[in-house]
């Protein structure tokens, strides 16, 4: 940007002579305006190149990710049986940053939203319930259902220097992969051993799998009202966010939220959860094709991966793009307030000469031609450099 800057100035600096015989300007006058716009040039230069670094912190968090990609990959591919290792250790790794940012932040209220309830889900069919039908039945409803359209709904994004992105693209997208893994990439033997409540179920039986995902849904739902909704309804008038309040402010123009906002109190809760509960029986469709065939399963988890690359590649093209496009807004700014300040001082100045030409008398040595040659009108910037 900043050799385009100079190589467009550069262009324009050879129409300077040819313009300075139609101004009324010394050299010495033409030289300074040169420095001024060259300083001003420099500067923002000098923002743009500051805004577009990243700090040590996200480089190294950048390669990490970037790292932890191909890794995930390596690990589904040659050695499955750690995926759900690593998937652990990273998420008690997030987890604790997650909580600590975001309670500084006053975001604390969204920790209670159902994408991390599933991840807890998961991670106690992991560790504690292995054996249990049940919870890898749910674990695999809301991993393949809710959490991963909420990438297509909601754009999470995979911004690789971003701890908060990253995290955010974690806990949606990483259940998924963890259930297929468990669910076809797995050895017979050792699932056997180590998760038996995954060869229990020998088919997807739908009405199985809504009822025992409903469940644990109303399970959640019920504390979150209880805990969030109520308890700390004083909090939230005050001014905490919440998951319910922002999508009642984000949809409140369209038909769904002029709805669910019409309705009286409590009723827009109840409103919230049912239609979250239908969301959730919608998504989960996929299920049964998706615990049945293993290609399937592999592409919708590809494309839920892509979804999120996708909106990380916009984010990054808009994010960087509009801070540039802030700068040199900026930059124009301040080239038309010098170009004001400069036609302010030609002003007084030609007025200052205008009216030593009307108190000369004749025979001073100064004669008609030279007053009409005179300029007395402002200069601007736009003149200077063609």
């Amino acid at each position: 940007t900043y050799k385009w800057v100079q190589n467009y100035y550069k262009e324009k600096k050879k129409s300077v002579n040819l313009n300075m015989k139609k101004l009324n300007m010394s050299s010495d006058e033409l030289l300074e305006l040169k420095k001024v716009l060259h300083e001003r040039i420099d500067k923002a230069y000098t923002r743009i190149d500051q805004t577009q670094k990243a700090s040590t912190t996200e480089k190294i968090f950048f390669s990490i990710s970037v790292y932890m990609i191909f890794f995930f990959g390596y690990l589904i591919g040659n050695h499955p049986q750690y995926v759900h290792v690593v998937y652990s250790i990273i998420f008690t790794i997030l987890m604790p940053i997650r909580l600590i940012t975001y309670y500084k932040i006053g975001y604390g209220y969204y920790l209670a939203d159902l994408c991390y309830y599933v991840n807890f889900l998961l991670m106690l069919y992991i560790w504690v319930l292995p054996q249990s039908q049940m919870l890898f039945v749910t674990c695999c409803s809301f991993s393949w259902g809710t959490l991963s359209f909420a990438v297509i709904t909601w754009k999470n994004k995979l911004v690789f220097h971003s701890v908060d992105k990253i995290t955010s693209t974690f806990i949606h997208v990483l259940p998924g992969v963890i259930m297929y893994v468990i669910t076809h990439q797995l050895p017979y033997e050792y699932k056997l051993i180590r998760f038996n409540g995954s060869i229990k179920l020998q088919h997807w039986d739908i009405m199985y799998g809504i009822f025992n995902t409903s469940i644990l849904y109303f399970v959640w739902q019920l504390c979150y009202h209880y805990f969030i909704t109520i308890r700390k309804a004083d909090k939230i008038k005050k001014g905490k966010v919440t998951s319910f309040e922002y999508l009642r402010k984000a949809f409140a123009k369209k038909p769904i939220g002029k709805f669910v906002n019409s309705l009286p109190e409590p009723f827009p809760v109840v409103a919230f959860t049912i239609i979250q509960y239908g969301y959730q029986l919608i998504t989960m469709s996929v299920c049964p094709f998706l615990y049945s065939y293993k290609h399937v399963c592999s592409l919708f988890v590809s494309f839920i991966f892509l979804c999120a690359t996708y909106n990380g590649a916009t984010y990054y093209v808009d994010f960087y793009g509009k801070k540039f496009q802030i700068e040199v807004v900026k930059l124009q700014g301040e080239i038309e307030s010098l170009q004001q300040e400069q036609g302010s001082d030609q002003e007084k100045k030609g007025e200052l000469e205008k009216n030593k030409v009307h108190n000369e008398q004749p025979g001073d040595g100064i004669s008609s031609t030279d007053t009409q040659r005179r300029r007395t009108t402002p200069v601007t910037v736009s003149e200077i450099i063609g």
